[in-house]
């Protein structure tokens, strides 16, 4: 049970962190669901971390920790469940009515297990071969327990389906619904393996609910994020954020190794030096992560002559933009990435050409490209007949204007003939004027800085 102990603290942390972000980005006409959310989260914490700290417990310990561990698998839960029923619901006035039952409801289901534990089990019984298990009884207690566990949640689910089918902007739409599957995954895996099976006696599967309790929270944190279900802000937001995706990473790959795990080789608990094994190559990936989406970014952008990766492009035009830029490289990486045997860039007077970078124009012919004008709004430029074999010397096919986005030329672009074969005109030009367009912004950019 190492590892379930492991993934279970692991998602306790996952879940108060999205509460932690949301409590404390969300501005203040929404800190009251902005509480709610976290008021969930908290209690959540205690129902995973219970589980797993029970499950994991040796056989020689004491019974007044064991009936501690096993009310902390009940009692938190309670309250989490009433702030699912308040969270949406609190706005309205039949939402004030649901606050108020389900809290006294949450009242008296707590108060019992305190003053008599026999209410909610008969037993517990610590074993190393058959697991821990708590002997739930069949009584009216445990079910107005699952009645309470399942309105609850039913109430939750009504009450974003509602939200969403009334909203009238898309974007809340899609959150409510998203924020609807993720809570709806979470609920039936919780009641069935949490509820159901344990109250049968089956006991050594209660942990699939809370670590199904990444989807509610997770789904839930992107619809907040993506959607701004929360208007949250904070520049530290964005750095919390890579830290619980980062933590649902981890969670899913052990995941997978447990499963794998436990399949090939039938070991339930794996060792703690197979575990440790595998956390530390969760932390080489996750490092080496940027360095490989670089990589397959920049193999993306080289992997189709016709077409332009933009993405990219703009990527490191950006980054080009806020320092000196080296116009040989630039000619260089604007040949590479839009596909062309040759691009020259005529800033200042000087022409900088990608591949062995000689320049066989002479000073007048650059005079003449630097004087070439369109009338027209077309960034194209057209030239004479003398200095078309001139250009062809050099490989050079077209002319163009590197205009910013204000429309400032600051420059001009000379394209040699696309790669593979295929013509200037049959290329995406509509791509390469986007392209060319970014590249004089970051010239402007980083003009600007002189």
């Amino acid at each position: 049970m190492k590892l379930i102990l492991i993934l279970l603290i692991t998602v306790s942390i996952l879940s108060l962190l999205s509460g932690i972000a949301v409590l404390s980005g969300v501005r203040k006409g929404e800190r009251a669901e902005g509480f709610l959310y976290f008021f969930i989260t908290f209690f959540a914490v205690f129902w995973a971390g219970s589980i797993g700290i029970f499950l994991s417990l040796p056989e020689s310990t004491s019974p007044e920790t064991a009936k501690i561990c096993a009310l902390f698998i009940y009692l938190p839960a309670l309250f989490m469940s009433w702030g699912l029923a308040s969270y949406q619901t609190f706005k309205y006035k039949i939402g004030k009515f649901i606050m108020i039952f389900y809290g006294l409801f949450c009242l008296v289901l707590f108060a019992l297990p305190l003053l008599d534990s026999s209410y909610l089990y008969s037993s517990i019984v610590l074993s190393e071969t058959s697991g821990n298990i708590v002997n739930l009884k069949h009584n009216l207690y445990n079910i107005l327990y699952m009645a309470y566990f399942i309105t609850t949640c039913g109430v939750y689910m009504l009450a974003f389906l509602y939200k969403g089918r009334r909203a009238k902007n898309p974007s809340v739409k899609r959150a409510s619904y998203i924020t609807l599957i993720g809570f709806t995954i979470t609920g039936v895996v919780a009641l069935v393996f949490d509820v159901v099976l344990s109250f049968m006696g089956k006991y050594d599967t209660i942990w699939a609910g809370p670590l199904a309790m990444c989807f509610a929270w997770i789904l839930h944190y992107y619809a907040i994020i993506k959607y701004r279900l929360l208007d949250l802000s904070g520049s530290w937001l964005k750095a919390l954020s890579y830290v619980i995706v980062m933590s649902l990473v981890a969670i899913v790959y052990l995941i997978i190794f447990f499963v794998i795990f436990t399949g090939l080789f039938r070991v339930s608990n794996p060792s703690l030096e197979v575990i440790l094994l595998n956390s530390i190559m969760i932390i080489i990936v996750l490092l080496l992560f940027p360095a490989l989406n670089e990589l397959t970014s920049y193999f993306r952008s080289l992997s189709s002559i016709s077409e332009v990766d933009l993405v990219y492009l703009v990527k490191k035009l950006v980054l080009l933009s806020k320092s000196y830029i080296n116009y040989f490289e630039l000619s260089d990486f604007l040949a590479e990435h839009l596909h062309f045997q040759y691009i020259g860039i005529l800033y200042s007077g000087k022409l900088y050409g990608s591949g062995n970078h000689n320049n066989k124009l002479s000073a007048e012919e650059l005079k003449k490209i630097e004087k070439l004008k369109n009338k027209d709004k077309d960034i194209w430029l057209p030239f004479d007949d003398a200095l078309k074999t001139e250009l062809k010397s050099l490989g050079v096919e077209a002319i163009a204007e590197l205009r910013n986005a204000r429309g400032e030329v600051v420059g001009k672009i000379l394209l040699g003939r696309p790669l593979g074969g295929i013509n200037l005109s049959s290329r995406d030009l509509g791509e390469l004027e986007t392209a060319l367009t970014l590249t004089a912004a970051a010239i402007s950019s980083e003009k600007s800085l002189k």
